[in-house]
C-alpha cells in the first residue's frame, strides 16, 4: 500500500508539472500574439499617418504654390513603399487580412494618382485647374476609403487579440482548477501515505510484540520442560536443545551445536542415503509423528533407555526434525516393581487367601460340625467376602496378564451353545439365591474355536451381571445363533437397563454405574473389561443394546469355525514386518500352513510402502525395527486411508512396554516371543476371515438399482457396473464370489456373459439373475436363482445373496 501511495504521488507530481508547463507555454504564446497584434496595428497607423502627411503636403502646395510644402509629401511617399512591404509581411498566412492589405494597397495607389495629378497641374502653372481638381472631392473620397480599410484592419486585429485573450483566460481558469485539484490530490495522497506508514509501523510493532511474547512463551515452555527437546537440520546436525537436554545428556548447548545427533542418540541407521532418507522422513513417515524406544548416551559414557518422539518441521531451508526425548529409566523401574507386586499377589497372597476361603467354605458347609446360628451367619459373611476378595484378586491378575500379553489361550474347537449351557449351570445357584431363572433358547450348534475356560468366564460374567440386576422372579434369557460368518451368544435381562451416562465407559476398568448400587449388588468393575478383552483375543467382540428402564442385552460375537472357508479362499497375503530373517521365516512358515502367502519387510519404511501398495488380510509387526519402533509403524498404518482397515498383531519379545505406548491403538493381539503356533494360527484364521468380505459383481444399467442394492447388501462388497464391457473389465481386475445379472443391457444380453463367469481354477461363479424380464432358469443351467424385479423385494435378494455366498465358501 505504501508503494502504491508513493507511485500515485509521483504520477500526480508529473501531471502537475506537465500542466504547469502547458500553461507557461500558453502564456508565452499569448504574449507573442499580443506583441504581433500591437506591431500590426502600429504598422497600419504608420501607413495611415504617412498618407495623411502626404495629403497635407499636397494641399498646402496646391493652395500656396510654395514648394516647401512638398517636403512632407515627398518624405511620406519615400517611406510608404517600405512600410507597406513591412505591413504585408505581417499578414503572411492570414487570408482575411491579406485581402484587406490588397484593398488598402489599391486605395493608396488611387490616392497617390489623384495627388500626383493635382500637383502636376500646380507645377504646370495652372493653379485654378489644380484647385478645381482638389475641389472635385476625388482625393477626399480616396482618403475616406483608405481610412475605412485602416479602421477595418485595426478592428480585426483588436477582435483577434480579444479572442486570443478570452481563450487564454479560459485555459488559465482550467489550469487553475486542475492545479488546485492536483494539489488537493497530492495532499490527500500524502495524508494517505502517512496513514499507511503509521499503520504499517503500528502493525509491525504489534506483530513484533506478539512474536516476542510467543518467543518468550516458547522459550519458557522449552526451558521448563522435563523432556529433552532437540531440533535437527536436514543433515542430522543439532541446531538447538533445551536445558532439560543439557541435564539429561550432561552436555552444554554450545558444545553440541552443529554436531551430529549420533553423539546423543542413534536416530537413523547407518545405511546409504541422506539423514532424512535413512530416517524415513522423505517418504512421509514423520507426517503424523514417529515414536521410537532407543538408548541415549550421556557425556560420561552411561546409556539409558529413552522414548524418542520425532516430528517434521518444514522450513525454507528444508525439512528439519524435532526430537523429544524422555528418560524412561524410572518408568522401567516402576514396571519392574509392578511385576514384583503382581508376583507377590499371585503367589504370596492368593495362596493363603484360597486356604482361608476354602476353610470358611468347609465350616459353612458343616465340615466342622453344626454351628450355632449366630456363628453360622458370621461364617457365612466371612466366606462370602473371602470369595469376593478372591474374585477381585483374580480379576486384577487377569487384567495384568491381558495388558502384558501373558494371557495364554488354549484354543480348541468348541460349540458356543455348550459353553452357554455350562455357564448357566455354574451360575444357577447364584441366580436361585436372587430368585432369578435362567433359560437357554433352542437352536443349531454354533462351532467356534476358543479357550473353553476363558469363554465360560466371559459368559458367566454376563449371566451373573444379568441375574444381579434382574428383579426377583425375573428371567435371564440366553440365545445362541450361528449367522453368516459369526456365532452370536446373547444374554437378555429385564432389569433397570444401562444409564445413558454410563454406556460410554461400561467396558472401562473399575467402571461402575454408581457407588450405592455397587455396594448393594457387589462387584469390582473389572468383569466386563476382562470379558471384552477375552472376546477380542478370540477375534470377536462384546457389545450391548439397552433401553433405560427396559433391561439390557449383551452380545458375544465370535467367528464361526468353518475350516472349509479358509481352504476355499485360495492364497491370501499376510504382511510380516520383522528384521530378523530367521524369525520372519518361521512366521511365514506358520501362516503358510493356513494357506496364506507372506511378504516380509525388514524395516518400518518398507512395510509402510508395501501396505500402501498392496492389499493384505493381516499384518504381523515386531516392535523393535532398525529404522523405527513397531508402535510408530502401527500408528502410521492406522492413519492411512488405504491401510487403516488391515488388522495388526504385534509379535515381539517385549510386548509389555509396547502395550503401554500403544494403549490407544487398534491392535488385534499382542503375542510374546517365542510365539505359540496354535495361538497364532487361530488368530490368523479369525482375523483374516473377518477381514474378507464376499465380493459381488452387480451388472445393471439402472444406477438407482445399483445404489439401493449396494445399500441392502451391507454384509458383502458390491461392485456395480452398467454394461457388459464394464463387467468384462471388472472380471479381468478381480474375480467375484457371485454375480447379480440384469438381462437387458445397453450393449447386449446379460446371458452373453455367462461363459466368462469362471474363477481362476475353472469353477463356475454363482449367478443370480435379477431383471425386469422373465426368463426360464432351465435356459441357463449355470444360474443359481432367478428373481424378477417386480415380484421380488430387495430383502429377498439380500437373503439369496447371503445364502449363496455362504454356501460358496468365502472370498476370492
Amino acid at each position: 500500500m505504501v508503494s502504491l501511495a508513493a507511485a500515485i504521488f509521483g504520477v500526480l507530481l508529473i501531471m502537475t508539472g506537465v500542466e504547469l508547463k502547458r500553461e507557461f507555454a500558453s502564456a508565452g504564446a499569448l504574449r507573442a500574439a499580443v506583441q504581433r497584434s500591437y506591431d500590426t496595428r502600429l504598422q497600419i497607423q504608420s501607413v495611415f499617418s504617412l498618407m495623411q502627411d502626404a495629403e497635407t503636403g499636397q494641399r498646402g502646395y496646391i493652395i500656396t504654390g510654395n514648394a516647401s510644402f512638398l517636403e512632407p509629401y515627398d518624405h511620406a511617399l519615400d517611406r510608404l513603399d517600405s512600410q507597406m512591404t513591412a505591413l504585408g509581411g505581417l499578414y503572411e498566412g492570414n487570408a482575411e487580412q491579406t485581402g484587406n492589405y490588397r484593398n488598402l494597397s489599391r486605395q493608396i495607389a488611387r490616392k497617390r494618382q489623384v495627388m500626383q495629378r493635382s500637383i502636376g497641374l500646380r507645377q504646370g502653372g495652372d493653379a485654378a485647374a489644380a484647385s478645381a481638381q482638389v475641389s472635385t472631392g476625388e482625393g477626399k473620397a480616396a482618403m475616406d476609403d483608405i481610412r475605412r480599410v485602416v479602421d477595418h484592419m485595426t478592428r480585426y486585429e483588436a477582435n483577434h487579440l480579444a479572442q486570443l485573450s478570452d481563450r487564454a483566460q479560459g485555459r488559465t481558469a482550467r489550469t487553475e482548477i486542475l492545479v488546485v485539484a492536483l494539489f488537493l490530490a497530492l495532499v490527500l495522497t500524502a495524508a494517505g501515505a502517512a496513514f499507511l506508514v503509521w499503520r504499517y509501523l503500528a502493525t509491525r510493532g504489534a506483530l513484533l510484540e506478539r512474536l516476542e511474547a510467543a518467543a518468550a512463551r516458547h522459550a519458557a515452555t522449552l526451558d521448563s520442560a522435563f523432556d529433552a527437546i532437540i531440533t535437527l537440520n536436514p543433515s542430522g546436525s543439532i541446531e538447538t536443545l533445551n536445558p532439560a537436554a543439557e541435564r539429561m545428556f550432561g552436555w552444554r548447548a554450545e558444545d553440541l551445536v552443529r554436531r551430529d545427533v549420533g553423539v546423543l542418540i542413534d536416530l537413523a541407521n547407518n545405511g546409504e542415503g541422506s539423514f532424512l532418507d535413512r530416517l524415513g522422513a522423505s517418504q512421509g513417515a514423520l507426517a503424523d509423528g514417529l515414536l521410537r524406544e532407543l538408548n541415549g548416551k550421556r557425556r560420561d559414557g552411561q546409556t539409558f533407555a529413552a522414548d524418542v518422539a520425532l516430528g517434521a518441521m518444514d522450513l525454507p531451508t528444508g525439512r528439519h526434525v524435532v526430537a523429544v526425548v524422555r528418560d524412561i529409566t524410572e518408568r522401567r523401574r516402576v514396571a519392574e516393581m509392578k511385576d514384583a507386586f503382581v508376583s507377590t499377589v499371585s503367589h504370596e497372597l492368593r495362596t493363603p487367601l484360597t486356604s482361608i476361603a476354602g476353610s470358611l467354605g468347609l465350616l459353612a458347609g458343616g465340615a466342622g460340625g453344626e454351628l450355632p446360628d449366630k456363628a453360622a451367619r458370621l461364617i457365612g459373611i466371612a466366606h462370602s467376602n473371602s470369595q469376593r476378595l478372591v474374585r477381585l484378586i483374580n480379576d486384577i491378575l487377569d487384567v495384568e496378564k491381558l495388558e502384558s500379553g501373558k494371557l495364554i489361550l488354549a484354543m480348541s474347537p468348541l460349540d458356543l451353545r455348550e459353553i452357554a449351557a455350562r455357564s448357566i449351570d455354574g451360575v444357577r445357584g447364584y441366580a436361585d439365591q436372587l430368585g432369578v431363572s435362567l433359560s437357554l433358547g433352542e437352536g443349531d450348534p454354533a462351532p467356534v474355536r476358543g479357550d473353553a475356560d476363558r469363554l465360560i468366564q466371559v459368559v458367566t460374567n454376563l449371566l451373573s451381571n444379568a441375574a444381579k440386576f434382574s428383579p426377583a422372579g425375573g428371567e435371564v434369557a440366553v440365545t445362541v445363533n450361528p449367522e453368516a460368518r459369526i456365532a452370536r451368544l446373547s444374554v437378555t435381562d429385564h432389569g433397570p437397563g444401562i444409564p445413558e451416562a454410563f454406556r460410554s465407559r461400561i467396558f472401562g476398568k473399575f467402571a461402575q454405574a454408581d457407588s450405592t448400587d455397587t455396594r448393594a449388588k457387589g462387584g469390582t468393575g473389572l468383569g466386563l473389561a476382562i470379558a471384552r478383552e477375552i472376546a477380542e483375543r478370540h477375534g470377536g467382540r462384546l457389545w450391548f443394546e439397552s433401553a433405560e428402564g427396559d433391561g439390557a442385552t449383551f452380545h458375544l460375537d465370535l467367528p464361526l469355525d468353518l475350516p472349509e472357508q479358509a481352504s476355499s479362499r485360495g492364497v491370501g497375503r499376510i504382511l510380516i514386518c520383522e528384521d530378523d530373517p530367521d524369525a520372519a521365516r518361521i512366521l511365514a512358515e506358520m501362516v503358510a500352513q493356513e494357506g496364506y502367502d507372506a511378504d516380509v519387510a525388514a524395516t518400518a519404511r518398507e512395510a509402510l510402502t508395501m501396505a500402501q501398495a498392496g492389499r493384505y488380510a493381516l499384518g504381523l509387526v515386531d516392535l523393535h525395527l532398525p529404522d523405527a519402533d513397531g508402535v510408530s509403524l502401527i500408528r502410521a498404518l492406522k492413519a492411512g486411508e488405504d491401510t487403516r482397515a488391515m488388522p495388526v498383531i504385534v509379535v515381539s519379545g517385549d510386548v509389555a512396554r509396547g502395550k503401554v505406548r500403544g494403549r490407544s491403538l487398534e491392535v488385534a493381539d499382542w503375542m510374546e516371543k517365542p510365539v505359540d503356533p496354535s495361538r497364532l494360527r487361530l488368530a490368523v484364521q479369525a482375523l483374516a476371515r473377518a477381514d474378507a468380505k464376499p465380493v459381488v459383481l452387480h451388472v445393471d444399467d439402472d444406477r438407482d438399482i445399483l445404489e439401493v442394492t449396494r445399500q441392502a447388501l451391507t454384509s458383502v462388497e458390491v461392485r456395480g457396473v452398467e454394461s457388459l464391457a464394464e463387467a468384462r473389465e471388472a472380471l479381468q481386475d478381480r474375480r467375484p464370489d457371485l454375480v447379480i445379472l440384469d438381462l437387458g443391457l445397453p450393449d447386449g444380453h446379460g446371458l452373453d456373459l455367462l461363459p466368462e463367469l469362471t474363477d481362476e481354477e475353472g469353477r463356475t461363479i454363482p449367478v443370480v439373475i435379477y431383471s425386469a424380464q422373465d426368463t426360464d432358469r432351465q435356459a441357463a443351467p449355470a444360474v443359481q436363482a432367478v428373481l424378477t424385479k417386480s415380484r421380488m423385494s430387495l430383502t429377498q435378494l439380500a437373503r439369496t445373496v447371503r445364502r449363496l455366498t455362504r454356501s460358496s465358501g468365502g472370498c476370492s
